[in-house]
């Protein structure tokens, strides 16, 4: 099952670079604004290989980071723009279908004071990847912020959330590398006691009724 998953990621992603990186950005952020850790954490699994080298650093940063922060803030922009020009009717009408709500802009209201520190807060915000990006976003149109502003803010702050991403999966995809074999044979040896479970729960059951 992991080989199989790992081989369609490859074939469907690996051909693309930083390009497939940045699509998939786009349109994760465009048509499922959630956080995308997946697609930064896969790409460290797929593109960065190896020990700490120049080689694994450079494609961190061109192949993950770079194009998932410039993908997820193009992305982003559609969300800004809804919120900016439609304000709290729109994400309390529509807000739902995109997993957004009212609640989520005013945690994050709450957390600002009106000073330049909110600048650094929400770029704070776009590193974590707990924090729901369409929320950022549509606070940031609500706020009107500056279009470059909120353009560099988002960049800076979603190109550190994938270099932690990415080195996530950096390090999860030399594991798997390491042990690949052991990992093969632990899921032959479920998936064969699971079909074995399954023969012996119908051979008893069976057994019962004719005994009935």
């Amino acid at each position: 099952m992991i080989e199989s998953l790992v081989h369609f990621l490859q074939t469907a992603i690996l051909p693309w670079g930083a390009l497939g990186v940045f699509v998939a950005s786009v349109i994760e952020e465009v048509l499922a604004p959630i956080p995308s850790a997946v697609i930064m954490t896969v790409s460290g699994f797929i593109f960065v290989t190896g020990p700490v080298s120049a080689k694994a650093i450079s494609a961190l940063i061109f192949k993950v980071a770079i194009p998932a922060a410039l993908g997820v803030t193009l992305g982003s922009y559609v969300v800004y723009f809804v919120a900016r020009f439609g304000g709290r009717f729109v994400i309390e009408k529509w807000g739902k279908y995109i997993g957004l709500y009212w609640t989520d802009i005013e945690k994050l209201q709450n957390s600002l004071k009106g000073t330049r520190k909110d600048e650094l807060i929400i770029g704070g915000a776009r590193v974590l990847p707990f924090i729901p990006s369409v929320a950022i976003s549509a606070f940031c149109g609500i706020l009107e912020m500056n279009v470059v502003k909120y353009f560099f803010i988002s960049f800076i702050g979603v190109f550190f959330r994938g270099i932690i991403l990415g080195i996530l999966g950096w390090q999860v995809g030399n594991v798997y590398e390491k042990y690949t074999d052991t990992l093969s044979s632990i899921e032959n040896i479920v998936l064969i006691s699971t079909i074995l479970a399954f023969v012996i729960f119908i051979v008893v059951k069976y057994k019962g009724r004719q005994r009935e």
